[in-house]
């Protein structure tokens, strides 16, 4: 097998890895399924050893395709590291704070089915392909924000909430997605032949092709939770449990961002314009983060403030694909795409620390929480490396993400440009007016535990956040070893770049 048919082969192997799970769970006396959650982060750390295995194999694009759906690409490859990297670390961490009583035997499959999914999103080959990749993402995840009905009904609510603007914003790329077959005949983004989309949809009436972007921004928009189509997103992230927040912040989010601007880099730039559809995403990415920001200012429940702060995450990471779009600025594309990586990493670490602080101080309200990061030094630390990464800090992977989104913004030469640059920069220090706050009550203000805290952090968790805490730094230090990749793959992305 080549090295593209292995990594192709990847989503593949984590949809077994649901089956044997679930089959493993559903044999094994209920004390023992707690190490379900290690069975499944080990499949994941296998599919991310095979996907590293599969580079070093050499992937190459123009090799038949598995099933003539999955083609090997780049950005396959960074999607799928970050999907399983990520995940391996969210399902380790779970063990032991998801109810062995409780229905273990499903959640564990339908967290690896959720990054399956995410994982195929990259190796799409057509816009089909695509579209169902996300939905096979985007459906176990709503199971697994009701996981916890049991100990608060509120997660029902959450979950139905999340279903019914999810299926909205599905039926709505769905139509896009079938109106651009309608006008071109042809789905099919072959990266031997990147043209020939693009080529099919030259002759198409330039209205249509334009309402089927549209329907494609507000569908795969619905799923990244941009404003005024974010309202789903702060239930469903604060009553999932925190591993499948994890993955939903870093690995879902990232699939519909792929996908989303994969069909718009499908679309022939002489019959809509990339400037066009680049100003709607910058005016959205604006929007979106500060709204998010003035949103997070006001929350005193921590993981609802963390909620909100990804809204304020995704329009940073709109905005540098805005300013790609607009400007014909490629830079733009790869920081997009590198903040994306790095928001997954610290976002999903922030996630599975404010859930174990909260346990441990035994409420999330931010303010009863004193001391509690103290006390638990590792997921402490760890917490404040993922925050003052989110705020852009130096030595962490914020900073280079941020400073790339800048450097975009200011490379423009126009004054559009350095006023979506100013933006980030403003909202950016917005930001500090919720996370310096917090940061100082959970490291540096005493206190004792509420009434029902259990007082305790598993090994396995602490590991876990620790673990992405090293690699927030270490994007920040060393950005340069991902950074190649992450352009290459950009590319993909870039209607007028072309692709390898």
């Amino acid at each position: 097998m080549s090295g593209s048919g292995l990594a192709t082969f990847v989503p593949l192997f984590l949809a077994a890895g649901g089956v044997v799970t679930y089959a493993v769970a559903r044999v094994t006396p209920t004390p023992g399924r707690r190490w379900a959650g290690t069975l499944a982060a080990l499949w994941q750390a296998a599919a991310f050893g095979l996907l590293l295995l599969a580079v070093d194999m050499g992937l190459v694009a123009s090799d038949r395709p598995l099933f003539s759906l999955l083609d090997a690409t780049s950005l396959g490859f960074v999607l799928g590291l970050l999907a399983t990297g990520l995940g391996a670390l969210a399902a380790l961490a779970s063990q032991g704070r998801v109810d062995p009583a409780g229905p273990v035997h499903l959640y564990y499959p339908l967290f690896l089915f959720a990054i399956a999914g995410a994982v195929a999103v990259g190796f799409a080959g057509d816009l089909f392909s695509l579209f169902v990749a996300v939905e096979l993402s985007a459906l176990p995840s709503y199971a697994l924000v009701a996981y916890r009905w049991r100990e608060d009904p509120r997660a029902v609510g959450a979950a139905v909430k999340y279903l019914l603007q999810g299926v909205t914003g599905t039926v709505t790329a769905l139509f896009g997605v079938g109106l651009l077959y309608v006008l071109g005949g042809s789905l099919r983004i072959d990266p031997a032949d990147p043209l020939a989309l693009p080529s099919a949809l030259a002759g198409a009436d330039a209205g249509l092709v334009a309402l089927g972007s549209g329907l494609l921004l507000v569908g795969y928009g619905v799923k990244l939770a941009v404003v005024p189509m974010h309202t789903w997103l702060p239930d469903a992230y604060v009553r999932a449990p925190a591993g499948v927040t994890a993955i939903m912040a870093g690995a879902t989010k990232a699939g519909a961002l792929v996908a989303l601007f994969r069909s718009f880099a499908a679309v022939p730039t002489d019959v809509l314009a990339p400037a066009t559809m680049g100003l709607v995403v910058s005016l959205l990415a604006v929007l979106t983060m500060t709204a998010g920001n003035l949103l997070a200012l006001n929350q005193r429940d921590l993981r609802r403030m963390l909620a909100y702060s990804s809204v304020a995450q995704m329009g940073y990471i709109l905005l540098g694909f805005g300013i790609g779009l607009q400007h014909s600025v490629a830079l733009g594309f790869a920081a997009g795409l590198f903040y994306a990586v790095a928001y997954g990493v610290m976002k999903g670490g922030a996630f599975l620390c404010a859930d174990l602080l909260a346990a441990a101080a035994g409420t999330p309200e931010t303010a009863r929480m004193q001391g509690v990061g103290a006390r638990h030094p590792v997921v402490g630390l760890s917490f404040a490396v993922f925050l003052l990464g989110l705020v852009g800090v130096p030595a962490t992977a914020g900073f280079p993400g941020k400073l790339l989104l800048f450097q975009a913004g200011m490379e423009t030469g126009a004054l559009g440009g350095v006023v979506l640059a100013l933006a980030l920069a403003a909202n950016s220090a917005l930001s500090l007016g919720y996370y310096v706050p917090a940061l100082s009550t959970l490291l540096f203000q005493g206190g004792e535990p509420s009434a029902g805290a259990d007082g305790k952090v598993p090994r396995t968790a602490a590991a876990s956040v620790a673990a992405l805490a090293l690699a927030t730094v270490v994007l920040g230090l060393f950005p340069y070893l991902v950074l190649g990749w992450v352009d290459e793959a950009s590319r993909y992305l870039n209607p007028s770049g072309g692709v390898p």
